[in-house]
């Protein structure tokens, strides 16, 4: 499949509306970790939710779990798709090192129900991650939908049920639903050698006319208005709110929960969801930060705090756009 011109310049990836790659160097990596004020989080924090997952949905309904980090158990009628799946210790290409979670998943891999679709955003060990994406397949042996030049990753553990997008490509699952990729201010990488060629996305999901907003990683542009423009206003949107201190480092690729709160309004979004937050310390704010700060921009941009909620491991949240009245 040959990428788009836009944001492909025949051998890296990058994001059309920027003058140049978003990534930070080396050089930015170690002036950060020299000069690092991490806060303190804690080593463990126990999970008090118990996922309250459907026995059978009707149509209109969707439930949509909080597991971890951008981990998502998003249910509907006849179908389960999960995003970024993420049930390893520690995101790192080794097991015995890189940031260890001091949060558990809020739902074991092995309880879940069976998985349809997953849908990965990029190739960053937060997002990717070959061991669970491996146990899901020998478990269910679901659809992977990934952005350009993902596949060969997956390929290598087994995983061959696959399908590339590119940004504004649509997978159909049936005439009446569809998964589409839409651009993410972000960037990727695994080796040390393979900066920005393959591509990262987010993902609008659409079942039966409603619209769920999965972003995966990104930073604060006017993507996110382009994406309203030519997709429509949001019913659903997952949004990052963690992992962005310092600002100098983060700004260009992860959203601050006030950015957050400005990419809910310019999606439309009737309800968001935070994500990305709260298992693995990543970057410098205390453990508490996003919540607090996103109460604040709430607040301060006049957001009702019930139309963005903040989830904890484990949290089922119910969703009708078209209730029944009783």
């Amino acid at each position: 499949m040959k990428p788009s011109n836009d944001h492909f310049d025949g051998k890296h990836f990058y994001n059309f509306w920027q003058n140049k790659i978003t990534s930070k160097g080396w050089l930015d990596f170690w002036k950060w970790k020299f000069f690092q004020q991490q806060s303190k989080w804690p080593t463990q924090v126990e999970n008090t939710e118990t996922p309250a997952l459907p026995l059978s949905i009707l149509p209109d309904e969707f439930y949509i779990t909080f597991i971890n980090h951008s981990t998502e158990l998003i249910q509907t009628y006849g179908l389960n798709i999960l995003t970024d799946p993420l049930f390893s210790l520690r995101t790192s290409p080794v097991s015995w090192l890189g940031p260890k979670r001091v949060r558990a998943p809020g739902l074991a891999l092995k309880d879940l129900p069976k998985i349809d679709i997953v849908i990965i955003s990029h190739n960053h060990y937060d997002h990717m991650d070959l061991v669970s994406l491996k146990a899901l397949t020998e478990k269910d042996n679901p659809l992977f939908i990934v952005p350009l030049q993902n596949a060969y990753i997956l390929n290598k553990k087994g995983i061959t049920n696959i399908i590339e997008l590119d940004w504004w490509q649509t997978h159909y699952i049936n005439e009446n639903r569809s998964i589409t990729a839409v651009p993410a201010q972000h960037w990727s990488k695994r080796t040390l050698f393979d900066t920005n060629k393959s591509l990262w996305c987010s993902f609008i999901i659409n079942i039966d006319e409603t619209q769920i907003f999965f972003a995966g990683d990104t930073g604060f542009s006017e993507h996110f208005k382009l994406i309203k423009q030519r997709m429509g206003k949001m019913d659903i949107c997952l949004l990052p709110i963690g992992s962005y201190e310092p600002r100098w480092f983060m700004k260009a690729n992860h959203l601050n929960p006030e950015e957050a709160v400005k990419a809910h309004i310019d999606l439309g979004s009737t309800l968001s969801i935070g994500m990305h937050y709260g298992t693995f310390q990543l970057s410098d704010e205390s453990y508490d930060d996003p919540i607090n700060h996103l109460q604040l921009a709430l607040q301060q941009l006049q957001i009702n705090k019930n139309h963005f909620l903040t989830p904890t491991n484990g949290k089922t949240i119910y969703f009708n756009k078209n209730p029944k009245s009783t």
